[in-house]
């Protein structure tokens, strides 16, 4: 006896049961378990049309949450047996599956489908919970910059942390490391203070100069070195500097600034290049010609650097060029500074634009090993939900140089140093907690 010819209808049904389950039952004439397969589906779809128009930035912030994340995974696991249960029943109901019917290999391609749509989503969130564990406090800390800087590891926990939900301004400091094996210390060149305003309209960018010099310390006394040299000392020495190196930075900084630093993060900005990548680049207008002719790359190779005035689409090489070179013409520390906040800007309007998704995996991958922070694990999802919140229309990109903050003396025994005015930069913060936006003070008399 010739076995049965194929039934071309099981293999529609699991189709329209792979589009959306219950359309296959429907079409079988299977109307009760159509509705019992359809209407969980259509629960959660309007669910999730209606987190998408209503607060779309809180999705965005779950996304940096554990127990969401974790969630997220059983709901896909749960969702997969679901549309396997759909498909194949489907099918079945018009044939039973045999390996020497085309309709029965046709359904199994559906089923290897549907594997794939859910493998996908579980990587992702697999991928973000490990590199949540690397970047919050407590993890391995952004890999490279755990040895470079032993001192962000085993950090405590912030001892006061702003009601970001709740709309508390919240201030993070973000200091970027330009790491080279060849250089026997590696320093915080860049130091660049964010102080985020959730629900008002006076957020800020400021940069804080690396040659500052006679800081006053939190607990008393001064640094009498440049400023970018205090976190690698404070980590080598706590007995004179019990806070640690974040902690005495984060303390040091605020004492300057007339506020409370919150958060602390370090940036590899060599991972940094990768980060860009990853997204698929940035687009950045260069107002005035960069023009380098000693710039050494990320590789320590010479490697002149000219940009003229224009837009440009940049890759992660060419952009850390355009925030690392401080030598050209006309150039200096605080010109880049400037080119610092206007692609941390840009990469801030990039990351939280929503269209990321394929891009993902890298991007998380760049994160893991370019950033470590303080920050707990359980406070990432208000943060970044605020920083996708936050109006940044009229945000306020300050770089702190003289002679309106600081006074230069290029002749001193340190060299080349900046003596900070400590009322005017105390006069940002004050500023700041009151909800104004930050004026910048006449230059002050005096040598």
């Amino acid at each position: 006896m010739s076995p049965p010819s194929p039934n071309p209808r099981a293999p529609l049904a699991a189709l329209l049961s792979f589009l959306f389950p219950g359309l296959g039952q429907a079409y079988n004439g299977e109307r009760g378990l159509a509705w019992l397969l359809a209407v969980p589906m259509l629960l959660l779809v309007a669910a999730i049309v209606a987190i998408l128009l209503l607060s779309p930035s809180r999705l965005f912030g779950r996304l940096f949450d554990y127990r969401f994340l974790i969630g997220l995974i059983v709901l896909d696991l749960v969702l997969l047996g679901w549309r396997m249960i759909a498909v194949v029943q489907a099918h079945c109901h018009r044939e039973r599956p045999t390996s020497r019917s085309w309709a029965t290999w046709v359904t199994a391609a559906l089923v290897t489908v549907v594997l794939a749509m859910h493998i996908l989503p579980a990587y992702y969130a697999v991928k973000a919970i490990d590199t949540l564990d690397s970047v919050a406090l407590g993890g391995s800390h952004g890999g490279q910059l755990g040895d470079i800087f032993p001192s962000v590891a085993g950090q405590p926990e912030p001892s006061v942390q702003p009601d970001v939900t709740g709309g508390e301004r919240v201030n993070i400091l973000l200091v970027g490391v330009d790491y080279l094996p060849s250089r026997g210390t590696q320093l915080t060149d860049t130091m660049l203070v964010v102080s985020l305003d959730p629900d008002g309209k006076h957020s800020a960018m400021i940069s804080v100069p690396r040659d500052l010099y006679g800081v006053p310390l939190p607990g008393g006394g001064t640094f009498n070195e440049k400023l970018n040299a205090l976190m690698v000392l404070a980590g080598e020495d706590p007995k004179k500097y019990p806070l640690g190196g974040v902690g005495t930075l984060k303390a040091t900084i605020g004492l300057l600034l007339g506020m409370r630093i919150h958060y602390f993060a370090a940036i590899n900005l060599l991972g940094f290049k990768q980060t860009v990548d990853s997204i698929g680049g940035v687009d950045i207008t260069v107002d005035r010609t960069v023009n380098d002719p000693t710039y050494y790359n990320e590789f320590d190779q010479p490697e002149p650097l000219y940009i003229r005035p224009g837009t440009y689409h940049m890759n992660g090489h060419l952009a850390l060029a355009f925030v690392r070179s401080r030598k050209g013409v006309g150039d200096s520390d605080f010109t880049r500074a400037d080119r610092q906040q206007q692609l941390l800007e840009t990469m801030r309007a990039k990351l939280t634009a929503g269209n990321l998704l394929l891009k993902l995996p890298g991007l998380l991958d760049a994160v893991k090993n370019t950033i470590a922070t303080d920050v707990p694990s359980r406070r990432l999802a208000e943060l970044a939900a605020a920083v996708q919140e936050a109006d940044m229309s009229q945000l306020q990109r300050i770089v702190l140089q003289p002679p309106e903050y600081m006074r230069a003396d290029p002749f001193s025994s340190a060299g080349y140093i900046l003596v900070p005015d400590l009322r005017a930069l105390r006069a940002i913060g004050e500023q700041l907690l009151s909800g104004r936006p930050i004026e910048t003070p006449a230059p002050s008399v005096g040598p």
